[in-house]
């Protein structure tokens, strides 16, 4: 009996499991997440935590921040690349450690099933683009291109002047819990203002206009890639509009591309002249994929910058290329 005793107490810290005061110690970090993130970087970190006590014994984090790279490995062959990289975001977000230290599978765009023309939602009526109860919301996904789930946020308040005087789309709460400004093209500023005609608080859209299975990430995708032609025709054609452009994402970075510490403190991230310099080049089966479809293996940085912050609000031209730009 005084074996067992001594037993319980080995594994418990505070009263609590080791496991139970692991997961606890995770939630300052996790606190600082949008609703979502929250909710699946609870999964991913509570799934490392496991690994780390049924494989390795590990009662403290320090121990666990030992092996993250056999982590990696163990979920080679049991999750697709993407997967992977997911389930590492959350536990280098929590330790601190940047993802490119750890070894782990590269993601190739080939290997995506979302947005692909053969997922099967085709054959749904409530995925018919040419519904004409859907005709709105997907006419002004053509021109804009915000999440299905921002959609939905849209007030006739929300169409504003960014900090270069364009006519832009607030985003509420989105990505990441984070507000975000999606511009709108010169051409389409005209047609657009016509949504936002409603009361300050009214919504843009009606629920009905938007019950429905319509793949918006992939009219998103088409619009991407109809700004990057936009601005590459401007750099190559307008003198002076490659600096000027330059100038615009620098003060949209330093406005906008920050980060939350887990003590809550909001600090800016720093700007990578490199984001903006030179030539974006696809390679491996990425590269495959692009050529099988008849889409560009070399994307301008410079253009492919302003698709990713101010149309993506994404902050990363890879992702732009990969999750975007390369859809079919």
């Amino acid at each position: 009996m005084k074996g067992l005793i001594n037993a319980i107490k080995q594994n418990k810290v505070r009263g609590k499991s080791i496991t139970r005061q692991l997961r606890d110690e995770t939630e300052a970090f996790l606190s600082t997440k949008s609703f979502g993130t929250q909710k699946n970087y609870r999964k991913w970190l509570d799934a490392y935590i496991k690994y780390c006590r049924e494989h390795h014994n590990c009662k403290t984090h320090d121990e666990c921040f030992m092996h993250i790279q056999d982590y990696s490995g163990y979920l080679q062959g049991k999750y697709s690349a993407s997967t992977i990289h997911s389930y590492l975001a959350a536990v280098c977000g929590f330790y601190n450690v940047p993802m490119d230290l750890i070894a782990k599978p590269i993601r190739h765009t080939a290997e995506y099933t979302k947005s692909r023309s053969d997922n099967g939602k085709k054959f749904r009526a409530d995925n018919n683009i040419d519904n004409p109860r859907y005709e709105r919301s997907v006419a002004f996904q053509r021109v804009v291109g915000i999440r299905a789930s921002e959609l939905t946020k849209l007030e006739g308040r929300d169409l504003v002047t960014d900090e270069s005087g364009h006519l832009c789309v607030f985003v509420k709460n989105g990505k990441g819990g984070k507000d975000s400004l999606q511009r709108i093209l010169p051409e389409d500023e005209v047609f657009i203002s016509e949504y936002f005609k409603v009361g300050e608080k009214e919504k843009v859209f009606q629920p009905i206009e938007l019950s429905n299975s319509i793949d918006y990430h992939h009219i998103r995708a088409e619009n991407a890639k109809r700004c990057y032609e936009y601005y590459l025709n401007k750099i190559n054609n307008e003198e002076g509009y490659a600096e000027k452009l330059a100038d615009e994402i620098r003060l949209r970075w330093k406005l906008y591309c920050t980060k939350k510490l887990p003590d809550g403190t909001i600090v800016h991230k720093p700007f990578d002249e490199k984001l903006i310099k030179g030539t974006y080049k696809i390679r491996s089966k990425n590269k495959e994929l692009a050529i099988e479809y008849g889409l560009p293996t070399e994307y301008n940085n410079l253009a492919l910058a302003a698709v990713s912050i101010f149309h993506l609000a994404h902050w990363r031209n890879n992702v732009s290329v990969q999750s975007y730009l390369l859809s079919h």
